[in-house]
C-alpha cells in the first residue's frame, strides 16, 4: 500500500502543474468568504504561500491518514472524498462542488486527513497551508464564526445523510440520496455537473448496485430521471425537492 501511495504522490505532483497566483486569483480569494473577514496584512503573508494547481480527471489530492498539512478551494471543477474503515470497505462518500474549500472537518485540531479526496473532473484549486490559514483566521471573531456557522451547515447536511442510512428501504434510499443530490446542485442546473457510476450511487445509498438498477429503470420509465453513460439528468425535480423536504 505505501509504495502504491508513493507511487500515485509522485504521478500528481508530475502530471499537476503548480502556480504562483495571479491578481484575479488574489481578488477571488480575498473576497470569498473563508478568507474574506481575515485582516489585510495578514492575508496577504497567507496569498504569499498559496499555490494554483491544476489536477487532471481521477487523481488523488490526498489520502485518509496524510499529515493534514494543506486544505484546498475549488476553482473549476468537482472533488470526491471518500473514507473506508480498517477492512478496506467502503464507509463514506460525497462529493465537493467548485467555490467550496475544504476540509473543514478536523479544523484547528486534526494533525491526519480523515479520509482520500480525488478529481471527480479535470479541476484547478488552490492549495494553502492550514497551519497559516488556522493561525490567521483566529485573529479575526468574524473569521471564526464564518467556520463554525460552517461545520454547523456541514453536521446538519450529514445527519440528513445519516437519517436516509437508516431508512428501512433501501429503494427508498437511492430516492433518497438522488434528492440530496438533486437539492445540493439544483443552482448549477437539472444534470449532474459531473458523471456518476450505479456504483457510486449505490455507496452513497448503503445499497447494492443491483437495487440502483432497479431503481434507476423505474424512475426513467416514470420519468422522473434520465440516466446514459454516467450522466444523470432530473427531469422531474420538483419529485426529488419534496422528498428532500419531507426528510428535512
Amino acid at each position: 500500500y505505501l509504495s502504491i501511495k508513493k507511487d500515485v504522490i509522485l504521478i500528481l505532483e508530475i502530471r499537476g502543474s503548480i502556480d504562483m497566483i495571479t491578481k484575479d486569483d488574489y481578488q477571488l480569494l480575498r473576497s470569498h468568504p473563508a478568507f474574506s473577514a481575515i485582516p489585510v496584512e495578514l492575508f496577504d503573508k497567507l496569498a504569499v504561500e498559496i499555490h494554483a494547481r491544476d489536477i487532471p480527471k481521477g487523481q488523488i489530492l490526498f489520502f485518509a491518514g496524510d499529515k493534514r498539512d494543506r486544505i484546498f478551494l475549488l476553482e473549476k471543477g468537482f472533488a470526491r472524498i471518500e473514507q473506508f474503515d480498517s477492512a478496506d470497505q467502503f464507509s463514506y462518500m460525497d462529493y465537493i462542488k467548485k467555490g467550496a474549500m475544504f476540509p473543514y472537518g478536523g479544523m484547528f485540531q486534526d494533525e491526519r486527513y480523515h479520509y482520500t479526496a480525488s478529481a471527480v473532473t479535470d479541476l484547478r484549486c488552490f492549495v494553502i497551508p492550514v497551519n497559516l490559514y488556522e493561525l490567521y483566521a483566529q485573529e479575526s471573531k468574524e473569521q471564526l464564526l464564518f467556520i463554525t456557522r460552517k461545520l454547523s451547515s456541514i453536521l446538519k447536511f450529514q445527519e440528513l445523510r445519516l437519517r436516509n442510512v437508516v431508512t428501512a428501504s433501501a429503494s427508498e434510499r437511492v430516492i433518497q440520496s438522488l434528492a440530496i443530490l438533486c437539492k445540493d446542485y439544483e443552482a448549477l442546473g437539472n444534470q449532474l455537473p459531473f458523471p456518476i457510476s450505479m456504483k457510486e450511487m449505490a455507496k452513497l445509498a448503503a445499497t447494492t448496485r443491483e437495487t440502483v438498477n432497479q431503481v434507476l429503470k423505474k424512475l426513467m420509465d416514470s420519468q422522473k430521471i434520465q440516466y446514459e453513460r454516467k450522466q444523470l439528468r432530473f427531469i422531474d425535480s420538483s419529485y426529488f425537492l419534496k422528498s428532500f423536504e419531507e426528510i428535512d
